[in-house]
């Protein structure tokens, strides 16, 4: 007989739990004393035959196959189980996932799985249709794995990725187009970069040295990003036409105005980027 919600020990089935993400969550599941069972790359037949056996069921899968593989197990998915997802995107995805009868459960984790430690990392959460009995099961599984949760609305959280994700990445993808459309090379500028440049481009190479799909997915795939890219070219444009003003005073003014906005991190901002740029001087 398949488990329950209900039952004190959750049967966990992870499909693409044979990836370093799933791996990492098994580990996390098994440590809070549930049994799980993995899956890697199979048959849709197979992957119902795993969701038929467990009380809950984990997508972690490429971003570009989720909704299809969601949809595969949805429908054979019955109130008493609960479907979650750990794709970096979240509306599409929840929305595939509410198609079941099953309790539904967005989640992101914000760190990927070669971090050294899982302390203290972010964790989002977008209960869409579940028990606030297994909302506080999950979050405690993970609170106790030292995660700090969060707790959101699909729609929220693919507008705020949309910048801390999307936005951040482009500017990664967009500095190595310039450097490569410039003839320039990293070994050529290095030598005349600050700590802050360094940090910058560094930033950009570790972008640049992963999976392109798990970028694209998040940049093609979030449907907020788009408003997103329009509002940051628009503001590129405006502030380029600022500087090649030559106007000292209305750069002033701008700058200002854009310093005020974010005048409640800058305490933090300048304490935690100093200790980083140490750092990076003492490695470089």
């Amino acid at each position: 007989m398949r488990p329950s919600l209900r039952d004190d020990g959750r049967t966990i089935g992870i499909i693409g739990g044979t990836g370093r993400m799933g791996t990492l969550f098994r580990q996390i599941f098994k440590d809070a004393g549930c049994s799980v069972e993995v899956i890697g790359r199979a048959l849709a037949s197979e992957y119902r035959e795993l969701a038929g056996r467990c009380s809950v069921v984990l997508v972690t899968v490429p971003i570009s196959v989720t909704e299809e593989v969601i949809r595969s197990v949805a429908p054979f998915l019955e109130k008493d189980q609960l479907i979650a997802d750990l794709t970096s995107i979240k509306e599409k995805p929840v929305a595939a996932m509410l198609e079941s009868d099953a309790q539904v459960i967005g989640l992101h984790p914000l760190f990927g799985p070669n971090m050294a430690t899982i302390e203290n990392q972010k964790l989002i959460m977008t209960p869409a249709r579940a028990d606030p009995e297994t909302q506080l099961w999950l979050q405690g599984i993970f609170e106790a794995a030292g995660m700090l949760v969060h707790q959101s609305t699909p729609g929220v959280h693919d507008r705020a990725v949309a910048v801390t994700q999307g936005i951040i990445h482009l500017q990664s993808i967009a500095m190595a187009q310039m450097l490569r459309s410039l003839n320039c090379t990293l070994e050529d500028l290095l030598p005349f970069a600050t700590p802050n440049a360094h940090a910058t481009f560094a930033f950009m190479a570790r972008t640049l040295s992963q999976d392109s799909s798990l970028y694209g997915g998040i940049l093609q795939g979030n449907q907020s990003v788009e408003e997103a890219i329009s509002a940051y070219l628009k503001a590129v444009r405006e502030v380029g036409e600022m500087i090649l003003q030559h106007d000292p005073e209305v750069f002033r003014e701008e700058f200002d105005k854009d310093a005020a906005h974010s005048a409640s991190f800058q305490k933090e901002a300048i304490a935690l980027t100093d200790r980083l740029l140490d750092q990076v001087v003492s490695e470089w």
